[in-house]
């Protein structure tokens, strides 16, 4: 974490060597920048003699922002770790080592502190030490279609660090973020194109790939601007990926038992994709009492002006038996995604809901076969309508082609499109996006800044990292013939 100005600036235009205003101690680091798993030596020298040091780490614990629908980017509290401890000599010196942590990228504040020392005590010394971002491949070879994983290590949280950009060949893929997952992003794409090798290359960018970012104001030593690996496509089959109700994320059960007395709710699973059945359990109300029941969700979008809000759907009308209880078996409304409430009602004025939250799901591509130029067609059941959750963005071939939103359409994203030239197998990934909202956190721009071509509506190729909603990638193919 950058707490420091002029340290940070030091080591972006000269020597690394940052002496302690308060202490006179000196720290210095053998390499200054490295890698996650880079080994490093640390020697101070100006302590106390003979007394004990403790060698701490400082970062950040960032994440992401939201509330009610919105999204408002990301905080991020300071952190403190032990690398190493040890006792000084006579003369005042330590010598250290430690092994470059995974964890953020960017500078990152190294101090030297008594092992016995307060709170808020002063550091005995400080240094400025860069995680410098690495990316890996695995496997390195394959046939068409094969999963590659991309990992990269040492990304950052603040505005101009947050984001890499991942490219295919030239062509713009997604972005890759580490905000949760710790500074590591790791994903997964298939391997596209004609047999031999293919380029890989992930490009800092807050907006977009920065081609030039060493002649950036934000330019910074040791952080390289791409970091790259190549592919090599074998012959022999095309690799598929699975079939796509394999993907439907599973469903979850509900956390509640029904209430002894109280009118109450309970279905058999909290949450589902369109279509899956709703075992609905009611106790409670009065016996042989007629009851209404709705499902609640949102209506509206984004850019009419008038909002949108919430509306009950009628679902049924059912009798309790004598004890006062109601089964009712219905599958998930086409509806979109996120929480819903099913509502169940009394002419006398008793009341129970459950909740229950849609999830995305996704259909095979119609036709699977195409030809040259023929129409396909994707499409999503489920999209959500918060800032995190209405858009899926579409890959082809591993190129980022745009976004469908499911706001208005109340969860439906139908997608057509015109197949490619190339005869044989092509790949369709979908990934969720944010639509938009407040860029906020350590170092972003001033509110009312104009920053444009934001990473908004941007595949986020780390699925896990998403904020908000956790929203699953799909993974297509067709053939072109």
């Amino acid at each position: 974490m950058i707490r420091l100005a002029a340290l940070a600036l030091a080591l972006a235009l000269g020597p690394t060597h940052a002496a302690s205003q308060e202490t006179g101690g000196r720290l210095t680091l053998m390499p200054r920048g490295g890698s996650v798993g880079t080994p490093v030596v640390a020697r101070a020298r100006g302590l106390a003699p003979n007394a004990r040091f403790a060698l701490v780490w400082n970062s950040g614990d960032p994440h992401w922002r939201t509330a009610a629908g919105k999204f408002y980017g990301i905080v991020a509290p300071e952190t403190s770790r032990t690398l190493a401890r040890g006792t000084s000599d006579a003369a005042g010196t330590l010598a250290l080592r430690f092994i470059v942590p995974e964890d953020f990228g960017y500078l990152h504040d190294i101090e030297v502190r008594p092992e016995n020392a307060v709170p808020g005590a002063l550091a005995a010394a400080t240094q400025g030490f860069t995680v410098v971002p690495q990316l890996a491949i695995s496997p390195r070879s394959g046939p068409p279609g094969t999963r590659v994983t991309i990992t990269v290590t040492g990304l950052g949280y603040r505005f101009y660090q947050l984001v890499w950009h991942l490219l295919y060949d030239g062509a713009q893929t997604g972005w890759l973020s580490a905000v949760t997952t710790h500074g590591t992003a790791r994903v997964t794409i298939p391997a596209s194109g004609a047999i031999g090798v293919h380029t890989l290359q992930a490009i800092e960018g807050p907006t977009a790939p920065y081609l030039n970012g060493q002649q950036s104001p934000n330019a910074q030593r040791f952080i390289p601007q791409v970091v790259a690996a190549t592919f090599r496509i074998t012959a022999g089959r095309a690799v598929r990926p699975p079939a796509a109700r394999a993907q439907t994320p599973p469903r979850k059960r509900p956390q509640t038992s029904l209430a002894a007395a109280a009118p109450a709710l309970r279905s058999d699973f909290a949450s589902g994709s369109v279509g899956a059945p709703i075992a609905l359990t009611g106790s409670g109300f009065a016996p042989q009492a007629p009851l209404t029941l709705t499902w609640e969700t949102y209506v509206g979008n984004r850019l009419s002006g008038n909002g949108w809000s919430t509306q009950e759907h009628p679902l049924a009308n059912v009798t309790t038996d004598a004890n006062g209880a109601f089964a009712l078996r219905f599958p998930t409304p086409d509806d979109l995604g996120g929480p819903h409430r099913i509502i169940a009602r009394a002419g006398g004025g008793a009341e129970a809901a459950a909740a229950y939250d849609i999830v995305p799901s996704i259909a095979e591509i119609t036709p699977r076969v195409v030809a040259p130029g023929g129409v396909y067609t994707v499409r999503i059941k489920g999209v959500g309508w918060s800032e995190t959750a209405n858009t899926y963005t579409m890959v082809v071939d591993n190129g980022d082609i745009g976004y469908g939103c499911g706001f208005n359409s109340q969860g439906d994203v139908t997608i057509h499109l015109r197949a490619p030239g190339r005869i044989g197998v092509h790949y369709v990934d979908l990934y969720p996006t944010i639509y938009r909202g407040e860029i906020n956190g350590p170092g972003a721009p001033p509110a009312g800044a104009s920053v444009n071509g934001i990473y908004f509506l941007l595949p986020m190729l780390n699925v896990i990292d998403h904020p908000g909603e956790r929203l699953p990638a799909f993974h297509l193919a067709f053939e072109v013939r």
